[in-house]
This record gives structure tokens, sequence and C-alpha cells, in this order.
């Protein structure tokens, strides 16, 4: 009975030595493990450093601006002129600075042009082939049931009273629009119309901007967002001082 009991202690022993001997590592691969927490360690330590940083840093947002003496109102920008042509010319004069005679999308935009263009008579871009015809924006879109235009013109333009329809071949001063431009840099003399009040108004009781002369001999420098062709029709309504048929490029051809 003792002899087996020696027995047994002998095999624990050897089964001791067996276990403690398979959990030994040699010196060369206990270091490379080291390195490898070690390294492991840092790369963890630098990805959590670099996304704290870009946490708190702040990112640069986009700006919106228009150009110089424009006035930007709802994603827009709103050129109002001094200067004076008929619908042709007024047209040709938006599209050489890249934009075209107003669109006005919402009842918002018109209040908005109302209230700023002073006093003067102001075309807009909407006009109708004849008296039978839809009213259409000069980007091709119906006129929306919101509005309601006056007389029995086929070009459309701004009076006190609203929206109102004459002869094409009238002169008046004219409303230009845009869509605002998305810059990274800091705006350069943009207008914001928050702030519009009686005492913004000049003299004539109009804003003050840069006149530009009317030009209806500009070559085909119209708006690219727009594309097709409208022919003011020549009637009375659409003809010029020589009875000539007024002609509007709406795009490049």
């Amino acid at each position: 009975m003792e002899e087996m009991r020696d027995y047994s202690r002998f095999l624990g022993m050897e089964r001791s030595k067996r276990a403690g001997h398979s959990l030994d590592m040699k010196p060369e691969a206990r270091v490379a493990c080291q390195v490898m927490l070690a390294a492991l360690f840092t790369a963890l330590l630098v990805t959590a450093i670099t996304f704290a940083v870009q946490a708190f840093q702040p990112h640069p947002q986009p700006y919106f601006q228009c150009p110089f003496d424009w006035i930007r109102y709802r994603g827009k920008c709103y050129y109002f002129s001094e200067a004076a042509g008929n619908w042709t010319s007024s047209q040709d004069n938006c599209s050489a600075l890249g934009a075209s005679l107003a669109i006005l999308d919402s009842m918002e935009d018109l209040s908005f042009v109302m209230r700023y263009k002073g006093i003067s008579e102001h075309w807009i871009g909407l006009l109708r082939k004849d008296e039978e015809q839809p009213w259409q924006w000069v980007n091709h879109s119906l006129l929306s049931r919101l509005f309601q235009i006056r007389g029995g013109g086929l070009c459309a333009y701004l009076d006190d009273n609203g929206l109102s329809s004459s002869y094409c071949s009238t002169e008046r001063s004219w409303i230009c629009n845009k869509p605002e431009l998305q810059s990274s840099g800091k705006g350069n003399g943009m207008r914001r119309a928050k702030n519009l009040c009686v005492s913004s108004l000049g003299a004539e009781g109009r804003a003050s901007h840069t006149q530009i002369p009317a030009a209806p001999n500009l070559k085909k420098a119209l708006n690219p967002l727009h594309e097709g062709f409208l022919r003011v029709p020549g009637d009375q309504q659409g003809v010029d001082g020589k009875g000539q048929p007024l002609e509007t490029h709406v795009g490049q051809s």
C-alpha cells in the first residue's frame, strides 16, 4: 500500500515537471513577443490621438457668396439695374453677367423683389408667344397659378402693383438673378437682403448700384443654364425701331 502511494506521488511530480517545462519560453521568443505587444500598443495609441485631434479640429464650412453689388436672397444672387432697355436687351445684359432675367420661384421671391426694386419698373424673365399661350419663364417652366399677372402684353415686368405685362419693345430697368456660388474663401462685397429698409434706397427711390449700359447688340452671350430659342412675336409687342422682330436667345446655340 505504501508503495502504491509512493508511485502515485512520483507520477504527480513528473506531471508537474512536464507542465512547468511546457510553460517555459525561450528568451528570444519572449523578446519577440514583448516587441510585438509594444508595437501594437503604440499603433493603438497613435490611432486614438489622431481621432481625438480630428474630432476637436474645426472643419471648414462651405461658403456661399454673390458677386460684388449683387444681393443674396434664398439661395440666389439678384442684380437690380439702373439702366433701361427693352426686354430682349435686358435679357442680353443679364446673360452677359452669367445670369438671366429674374426667375421667381415663390411668393417670397416676389415679395423680395417688390420690396427692393424701388419706384422703377423692372423687366423679369417671363414672357409668352401670344395672348392665347401660357406664360413661361426663360428656363421654360410655366408660371405658377399663385402669381397673378395683369395686362395683355407678351413680356412681363414689375410695377408698384406686382406683375404686369406690356409691349416687349418698351424700355425699362431689369432684374437679373442666378444661383449663388459656393466658395471656400471669404466673401468680397457680398450683400445680404436681411435688413432692407426705405433708407437703403437712393434719392430716386431705388437701390444704388453700378450702372451697366444697355447692350442691344451683344452677341449670344446667354445663360448656359438655359437652352432653346425664343422669338418674341413680331407684332406691335415685339418689334424694334426699324420694324424688325426682336429675338431672344435662351441658351447658347
